[in-house]
């Protein structure tokens, strides 16, 4: 399998979760809570991050792991980071401007020159300050880990029997901990608070995972690419949401459906990979940064006559915008930053040896 080429069903799967942490927020923006089963499943919308952090180390994996099997150039690393930088910048300073004025004029609250800084720099959950735009708090965890993504790379791929058990102690840690300070929301993961290193470590053992489905993804087991096993793992993946209390549960099931949606030729993949879905896996960034302005907007969207047109209408709304975002500032402003990247490749820097061989299928 080519670890170069686009698997479009992962880019929908990133769409569909995008879609379900805005149902996730619009439901608690309201008064009315829907009980039972489907309750459940939209308490657990906090979980699509989780989805996202596994889901950025396996592509993490697939785009710049090549970078870093072998002997690497520091300038391979400023490479990573210069193209790290036009993906996720552009948008997100347009979205927390947006967003910082809007909360001003509707809320009246303001923030202190360093919480605008960090924002600025995506540093904020570092445990510096809170997100003024409260979705990029994920955005800010992430940004760290690619930091030391070139630096675990080797280890993790090379220790991938140990790895997920580490990730498995690093959760329940997280639970613990936060049971114990109060910081949990909804569910047991549901933790972001940016004076705690537990959004970070929440990040990081998840991604951590996303690097060992990105090895048996691309490794010669055939088990996940059945078509029978990944009906399988895809039904209790979905069924485990509908549970209270099986965060990290769902957390591995996620990472053994990602697997499954690697093989584009199993029933899911090819609904996912369905081009109206695939889109919004496209805008799904646009979608996630722009969806917290937008809840200023719906307000108590469960009461009076509109209780379904309106959040529609919003919805419908916010994916023009996000569709707009993503060809007239993602794509426009990340080819002009990854320009940048041609003075570095120009350069000669000295090479960091981590390893004369290794491969997905040598490891």
């Amino acid at each position: 399998m080519d670890t170069k080429k686009e698997i479009k069903s992962l880019t929908g799967i990133r769409g569909i979760a995008a879609c379900w942490i805005v149902a996730y927020h619009t439901w608690l923006a309201g008064n009315h809570r829907v009980s039972g089963y489907i309750g459940t499943f939209l308490l657990h919308g906090y979980l699509a991050v989780d989805l996202f952090f596994i889901l950025s180390g396996l592509v993490m994996s697939m785009s710049y792991g090549h970078l870093f099997e072998k002997r690497w150039e520091v300038s391979d690393y400023f490479s990573l980071m210069i193209r790290r930088i036009a993906r996720l910048w552009p948008l997100y300073i347009v979205t927390l401007i947006v967003t910082g004025i809007l909360t001003y004029f509707i809320e009246g609250k303001t923030f202190p020159v360093v919480v605008w800084l960090a924002n600025f720099t995506m540093i904020q959950t570092w445990g510096i300050g809170e997100s003024i735009n409260g979705a990029s708090w994920s955005v800010s965890v992430e940004w760290a880990i690619y930091f030391i993504f070139p630096f675990i790379f080797f280890p993790a791929l090379k220790m991938h029997r140990i790895v997920p058990f580490v990730s498995f102690f690093i959760l329940v840690l997280i639970i613990k901990i936060g049971e114990n300070s109060g910081i949990q929301r909804k569910g047991p993961l549901d933790i972001f608070d940016p004076h705690s290193a537990l959004p970070l470590m929440r990040c990081f053992a998840e991604f951590l995972l996303g690097m060992i489905c990105y090895r048996i993804s691309f490794s010669e087991y055939g088990f996940f690419h059945s078509k029978l096993i990944s009906v399988i793992i895809q039904t209790v993946t979905f069924a485990s949401l509908f549970v209270s209390g099986m965060d990290i549960v769902s957390v591995f099931l996620f990472s053994s459906c990602l697997v499954t949606l690697t093989n584009e030729r199993n029933y899911l993949s090819r609904i996912v990979s369905w081009t109206p879905i695939y889109y919004l896996g496209v805008w799904s960034y646009a979608i996630y940064l722009w969806h917290r302005s937008f809840l200023f907007m719906i307000g108590d969207v469960w009461n009076g006559h509109h209780t379904v047109l309106r959040p529609m209408i919003i919805f419908v709304i916010l994916l023009i915008v996000s569709c707009l975002s993503y060809y007239f500032i993602e794509q426009p402003w990340q080819k002009k930053i990854r320009r940048l990247d041609r003075i570095f490749s120009q350069k000669s820097y000295p090479g960091i040896k981590i390893s004369d061989n290794i491969g997905v299928n040598n490891l």
